[in-house]
């Protein structure tokens, strides 16, 4: 969408993008809440893909031959482009996965 003033344009508005992107950060961030709300806005693209900087923790043991071995903890940030619903199972946020799934249905029958 483009904003006009009087003849000119003033500066394109791509409401899609805009609520797809919020609900992609509402995902990355856990806010259900926030989620739930872009979800129920008309114009979302739940399927859209976009950047976004994702901590990974990686483990490794550090053997010692004078004491018991010792696990280091480092975690590791990448950006990479995905989806809200890549997102909510990455995070583990059930109620976030069933929505995205499922949409605007009550239930579904499961064969």
């Amino acid at each position: 969408m483009t904003v006009f003033s009087g003849s000119r344009q003033v500066f394109p508005i791509d409401f899609e993008v805009e609520v797809s992107q919020r609900l992609l950060e509402a995902s990355n961030s856990g806010d259900l809440t926030s989620a739930l709300n872009c979800i129920a806005d008309p114009s979302v693209d739940v399927n859209f893909a976009g950047a976004v900087t994702l901590r990974t923790r990686h483990a490794e043991l550090v053997p010692s031959s004078e004491s018991a071995s010792q696990v280091r903890v480092e975690f590791h940030d990448f950006v990479t482009e995905v989806t809200p619903l890549f997102l909510a199972v990455h995070s583990g946020n059930d109620a976030l996965v069933r929505k995205l799934l499922i949409g605007d249905r009550s239930f579904v029958n499961f064969i």
